[in-house]
């Protein structure tokens, strides 16, 4: 029998401890917390609504352009304008085709264009629509730094609303343009799809009529020159006379002498004119030195050296002597004659050789204009003596370049009659009726849901961290442990707190019949415990005490709570509970009687270690010696969580009870107590449900019954 409500109460004890509701049991939890559910459910709707009121739908339009493989009109130009098509369009191609249309220039001309339709991107005055604002803006020079920051405001936010992205592996690319309003939606992509379009054709139609302005300026000179070629050709064949070939020869031969003399002086200016800029360049006596034209003279390498030798000398005797040393400054003042002296010789160096710069310049102009006067004199000869041929030949090349330039003008203005770009639409943009997911309704429906997600678990972590027991517990179903009384809480009726703890006494009284039947002449030992302080046992066994002697039965009550006793009026002549366990006096010297009641018990606490050691090994004898004595011994056991005491108490009794209080204990506390006396192998005969709503006695209600219930 033992064995059995053992393992009865283990199943019970494992299935409170599990928090795994069925779905019957959450529809119970759910109607028990209703009103939390309920709560919960209309505060987080209400806020999903209130949001979702502000809640702004979004359209999105969508387009699409194609690329068309035909070849760029330069190399159509240069074909002769025959079609030459490319065989396809590269990602990279494709994704250039993406950029230029969010490119700055794109959106700025599609803003453009919204503004001339009077489409408002921006909180701008209603009246006079965006335009106006704008104009407004621009007529007051203070706020152009603002204009420009909105104009940047509205292409950033332009460029954040398009979307453009490559269809598959096609040569064309899907364009998509979100916002809050619909025509907005359709009116922003068309602006923009045409713009970019309109940009491209017009990008490409300016190649061709760069070319084609070009070609027709080269083909007006070529006829102007080919005029001007025919004109000095009749003008020769008239002026053209008979000239001496020897003097050519001699012509050429002077040109040539003059030419070698003006190279050798050219190069000889060149190297002065390099010098002159580096001596220019120079700005101390130091960087003049490091010239070649200066360092090389006589007379400034001879100063150097002596400079140089007075300075290491200068240094040498610095070591030796300091500055500060006669010899030392004579030398420091010899050293600066010396420089003062090589820089007056650098300056003459520096003179001489400007003059010979200008000298050589001059010698350079007279024989380049010698020379040059021979060669006009040569070239005049020659062109009279071979005018003739080079003006044909020249009449005939022009002649031949006029014609190529005619044909390829014609060929252009063809290109351009024929103009067709290489990017079409291939589905034009129109006005979104359906808004983007998610719209109104779906978050609608997403709110209810997330309200009925936030009510059910506010419901299940309420019912989880609200582990106190209330008047509906069910000792039986939740800890395998049949439920004894329900005692009221002091505020009831006298009677029916009468009658709960009569009822507890006759039970207890039949109890203890059962067990004198099996081992007669002991008295009942019954032992009260709870898994914590404030679960009302003390009262409990003071009441059953009580009640068991108003009974006629000879009861005593022990206080085996060492640590905090309870006291109850006087103690023991000799001795009490404390001295009793540590063999100081004997048990009629510690037993009290008070209200006709017998007690034992201590006066003062003990420290954890003794008590528990002495009620481990000393209780249990004074508890049989109290059986032979007593028809009822009524154990007060200390907290099972608190300390060992309770449990090693109550392995003595015959009959333990369970106290727990409504609004009080705990699940988890009781839980883990039991799990405590079931390891000890104690197993409580009943729960003792403290501090529960009074129900009506068998008879006639008082009035103060009556008002209490109609209270509650």
């Amino acid at each position: 029998m033992m064995e059995t409500r053992v393992q009865t109460a283990n199943r019970a004890a494992q299935t409170s401890d599990r928090f795994d509701p069925s779905l019957r049991d959450l529809v119970l939890i759910m109607w028990q917390r209703r009103g939390v559910a309920c709560l919960v459910f209309v505060a987080v709707l209400t806020v999903m609504l209130g949001l979702i009121s502000n809640w702004k739908q979004d359209y999105r339009a969508v387009a699409e352009i194609g690329l068309i493989e035909a070849a760029p009109f330069s190399e159509r130009a240069m074909s002769g304008g025959l079609e030459n098509p490319r065989t396809g369009f590269t990602a990279q191609q494709i994704e250039t085709v993406i950029a230029e249309i969010r490119g700055q220039e794109t959106l700025a001309t599609a803003l453009s264009v919204l503004r001339g339709e009077d489409v408002t991107l921006v909180m701008a005055p209603q009246n006079g629509g965006i335009l106006a604002h704008i104009m407004s803006q621009v007529m007051n020079p203070a706020n152009r730094q603002s204009l420009q920051s909105d104009e940047m405001a509205m292409l950033n936010r332009l460029r954040g609303a398009i979307d453009a992205e490559r269809i598959g592996n096609a040569a064309a690319v899907e364009l998509g343009f979100t916002a809050n309003d619909p025509v907005v939606a359709h009116k922003a992509l068309a602006a923009i799809t045409e713009s970019y379009v309109w940009q491209r054709e017009d990008r490409q139609k300016q190649t061709v009529r760069t070319e084609l302005s070009e070609a027709s300026r080269q083909f007006e000179e070529a006829k102007f020159e080919l005029a001007k070629l025919e004109t000095d050709l009749a003008l020769w064949q008239q002026q053209a006379g008979v000239l001496d070939e020897g003097e050519g020869k001699l012509m050429l031969g002077r040109i040539y002498a003059l030419d070698e003399q003006a190279e050798a002086l050219s190069q000889e200016v060149t190297g002065f004119r390099v010098a002159a800029e580096l001596r220019s360049n120079a700005h101390d006596l130091d960087t003049l030195l490091t010239i070649s034209d200066v360092a090389s003279h006589p007379v400034i390498r001879q100063l150097s050296l002596q400079f140089d030798r007075k300075k290491q000398e200068l240094i040498a005797l610095d070591q030796r002597y300091g500055p500060k040393h006669p010899i030392m400054q004579g030398k420091v003042q010899e050293l600066e004659d010396t420089r003062s002296e090589l820089s007056f010789a650098v300056d003459n160096v520096v003179d001489q050789l400007a003059l010979e710069l200008a000298s050589a310049e001059e010698k350079l102009r007279l024989i380049t204009g010698q020379r040059d006067q021979w060669q006009s004199r040569l070239a005049s000869r020659n062109a009279r003596l071979q005018g003739q041929v080079a003006l044909l030949r020249s009449v005939a090349l022009a002649r031949d370049g006029v014609q190529e330039l005619g044909q390829r003008v014609q060929s252009l203005r063809r290109d351009m009659a024929g103009f067709r770009g290489d990017v079409e639409i291939l589905r034009a943009p129109t006005r979104p009726n359906i808004a983007e997911f998610p719209n109104k309704r779906d978050l609608a429906m997403l709110a209810v849901m997330i309200a009925l997600l936030a009510a059910i678990s506010a419901v299940l972590l309420r019912h989880y961290f609200d582990q106190t027991i209330h008047d509906d517990f069910d000792a039986e179903s939740r800890l395998g442990i049949p439920l004894y009384a329900r005692i009221p809480d002091d505020r009831g009726a006298d009677k029916v707190l009468d009658e709960a703890f009569g009822h507890l006494a006759v039970l207890m009284r039949i109890l203890g019949q059962k067990s004198e039947a099996a081992a007669p002449k002991k008295g009942q030992v019954i032992a009260v415990g709870s898994a914590s302080t404030g679960d009302g046992k003390t009262h409990i066994a003071r009441a059953l005490a009580a009640k068991l002697s108003a009974l006629g039965a000879n009861v005593i009550l022990l206080d085996a709570d060492l640590h905090d006793p309870a006291g109850f009026g006087e103690q023991g002549a000799h001795g009490d509970l404390t001295t009793l366990l540590a063999g100081d006096c004997a048990l009629d010297q510690a037993i009290c009687v008070v209200d006709g009641q017998h007690y034992l018990g201590a006066r003062m606490a003990m420290p954890g270690q003794i008590s528990t050691g002495l009620i481990e090994s000393k209780l249990e004898g004074i508890v049989a010696a109290l059986r032979t004595r007593f028809d009822h011994i009524i154990i007060d056991t200390p907290p099972v969580l608190a300390v060992a005491d309770g449990v090693l108490a109550a392995r003595l009794a015959d009959v333990t009870l369970f106290a727990a209080r409504c609004g009080h204990s705990n699940r988890r506390d009781i839980t883990h107590a039991l799990d405590q006396l079931r390891t000890a192998g104690v197993v409580p005969d009943g729960v003792v449900l403290n501090s529960a709503r009074p129900r009506l006695a068998y008879g006639k209600a008082t009035s103060t019954q009556t008002a209490t219930e109609q209270g509650r």
